[in-house]
C-alpha cells in the first residue's frame, strides 16, 4: 500500500485480567504497523494493566475513567482518535497479524464501503474452535441490515472514519452497543465481509454458564424497538425478542446461541472440502451441553447431504425475502 494510512485500533477493557497482555501483543505485532491504539481503563478493578506495564511502544495511548459501560469508553476512544480508519478489539481476543492489513486492503479497493467485517473463530476453553469465514458482498450484507441482522461480528469490524464519524455508540444499550451500531452504519452506509478468518473471540466458559439472559434480551429489545423507529415500521410486541421465563432459561439463551456459530461453521468447511475438521467442529458443539439435542444440530449438518442442506437454506431465505419483499 502506497500512502500507508493511519489506523486506530480501540481497545476497551474492564477487568480483562491476565488475558489484555495477549490482546495487545496481539495488536502491536500487526503486519501493517502505522496504528494508532487507543486503550480505554473503564474503571478496572483488577490488575490486569499490571500485565502490560512493560509494553512501552509510542503507538499505545491509555485514557482511565470512571467505570461508564463499554459504549461509553468507545466514544471516549473515537473522540480521541486520529486515524483514517478504526478498527474494533476487544480486550481478551486475538488478531491475526495480518488482519489490519487485509482489512485496510479491503477498504482501500472498495473506497464506497464504509466498513467491513472478516471471519472469527472462538477461543473455548482456551482452544480455538469452529472458523466461520465465508465472504460477504455488499448486496448480501444489505440484505442482512434489512432483515436487522449484523452480517459479521461487530468485534471484527473496520470502519472508514470519514464515513462514520458522526455515528456514536448508544450509551443507552450496554451490552447490545455493537448490535445497534452496526445495524445503523449499515443502514446508511455499505458495508463487507471479508473471506477470511482474522480474529479469535474469547468465550469464558464459567461465565456462559452462570449468566443470566434477562438484562440482555432487554437491551435487544430496546434495540429492535428504536431500528423500528428508525425505519418507520410499526411495531408488533410479537416479533421482539421474546424474554426468557422465570426457571426455564435454556442453554442457547445463556451462550448467546453458539450453536448458529457452529453450523456455519461446519458449512464453511464442508464447502472448502474439510469434511473431518466440520466433524470435529460438531462434536466439539456436542460436548459443551452434551444432554441438549440442540447442540447436536452442527452434526447433522456435518452428516447430512451438503446439496440438500444448500438448497434447504436458499429456499428458507427465498421465502424469507419474499415475506419482508426484498
Amino acid at each position: 500500500m502506497i500512502d500507508k494510512p493511519l489506523v486506530t485500533v480501540v481497545v476497551c477493557v474492564f477487568n480483562a485480567g491476565h488475558y489484555l497482555r495477549e490482546a495487545l501483543l496481539s495488536v502491536l505485532n500487526q503486519s501493517y504497523a502505522n496504528l494508532e491504539i487507543i486503550v480505554v481503563d473503564d474503571g478496572s478493578t483488577d490488575d490486569c494493566f499490571s500485565h502490560v506495564a512493560d509494553l512501552h511502544d509510542p503507538r499505545l495511548e491509555i485514557l482511565r475513567q470512571e467505570n461508564r459501560g463499554k459504549p461509553a469508553a468507545l466514544n471516549a476512544a473515537l473522540r480521541r482518535m486520529t486515524g483514517a480508519y478504526y478498527a474494533v478489539h476487544d480486550a481478551d481476543d486475538i488478531s491475526h497479524p495480518d488482519r489490519i492489513a487485509h482489512q485496510l486492503d479491503c477498504l482501500v479497493r472498495n473506497p464506497l464501503v464504509a466498513g467491513v467485517f472478516c471471519g472469527f473463530d472462538l477461543i473455548l476453553r482456551d482452544r480455538k474452535v469452529a472458523p466461520v469465514f465465508s465472504a460477504k458482498d455488499v448486496d448480501r450484507c444489505t440484505w442482512d441490515i434489512a432483515r436487522m441482522h449484523m452480517p459479521g461480528h461487530d468485534p471484527t469490524a473496520m470502519y472508514r472514519a470519514s464515513a462514520v464519524r458522526g455515528i456514536q455508540y448508544d450509551e443507552s444499550l450496554p451490552i447490545v452497543e455493537g448490535y445497534d451500531y452496526v445495524l445503523r452504519v449499515g443502514e446508511q452506509f455499505p458495508l463487507m465481509v471479508l473471506g477470511e478468518c482474522l480474529y479469535s473471540y474469547r468465550v469464558h466458559w464459567n461465565t456462559v454458564t452462570k449468566r443470566d439472559p434477562s438484562h440482555r434480551c432487554e437491551m435487544l429489545r430496546q434495540a429492535v424497538a428504536k431500528v423500528h423507529a428508525r425505519r418507520h415500521i410499526p411495531l408488533d410486541p410479537a416479533n421482539l425478542p421474546p424474554m426468557p421465563e422465570a426457571r426455564r432459561v435454556r442453554n442457547r439463551l445463556r451462550d448467546n446461541d453458539l450453536v448458529s456459530h457452529f453450523m456455519v461453521s461446519v458449512l464453511d468447511l464442508r464447502h472448502t472440502g474439510e469434511w473431518v475438521r466440520a466433524i470435529k467442529v460438531a462434536f466439539s458443539c456436542i460436548a459443551l451441553h452434551p444432554e441438549d439435542p440442540y447442540y447436536y444440530k452442527p452434526l447433522a449438518y456435518a452428516l447430512g447431504p451438503l446439496g440438500f442442506i444448500d438448497t434447504y437454506r436458499a429456499n428458507k431465505e427465498l421465502a424469507l425475502r419474499a415475506q419482508v419483499g426484498a
